[in-house]
């Protein structure tokens, strides 16, 4: 009789421990997860891998190669990465001054020279998920190395970003933790 009480337990458990797919959001989540950073022989860091994660439900994320926007003002970014550099106890935005061309979808072109923050908005590639289920959960890394980034950066700060996918759903914004440069 307990030989047969303790097969149902088993059976119970088995059962209540099988469950569905995670139902995930159709509008992209992310987290970060960290850096990895890379230096020459003198400890100057070279290069840094900014790592995070994603979650899509509808699995749209990325476009491919022949997926531009050509209209006038169009943005073909979908990866939005803002540098914010410590102040004491908080954050500020990092600013250089540089020139700004903004291109209207009137195609009115305007060009200035304005004080903006650093910002390293990318194209993330497309990524199709394997199999039937059109879920994605991955992780990211976009490499920063000094010619692009790096010389542009503080020694300390952080960075705040969201991803757009292809249906135009906007994410949450994450936070980076501090990211530390040898210079």
């Amino acid at each position: 009789m307990l030989k047969y009480i303790l097969s149902a337990a088993v059976i119970i458990l088995l059962i209540g421990s099988c469950k569905k797919d995670q139902q995930l959001s159709t509008t992209p989540e992310i987290t970060f997860d960290n850096f990895i950073t890379y230096s020459d022989a003198a400890g100057v860091d070279t290069a840094v891998d900014f790592i995070f994660k994603i979650k899509d439900g509808d699995g749209d994320i990325g476009f491919l190669d022949n997926e531009f926007n050509t209209a006038c003002g169009a943005d073909n970014s979908n990866l939005y990465i803002a540098y914010e550099e410590k102040n004491g106890a908080g954050y500020r935005p990092k600013k250089i001054w540089t020139q700004v061309t903004d291109i209207t979808t009137n195609c009115d072109t305007t060009i200035y020279f304005d004080s903006v923050q650093v910002k390293f908005n990318q194209r993330m590639q497309y990524i199709e998920p394997p199999g039937n289920s059109k879920s994605i959960e991955a992780t990211v890394t976009y490499r920063m190395d000094y010619l692009s980034a790096l010389i542009l950066l503080s020694t300390q700060g952080r960075f705040q970003f969201y991803i757009r996918d292809r249906a135009n759903h906007i994410s949450n914004t994450a936070v980076s933790s501090d990211l530390l440069l040898s210079k």
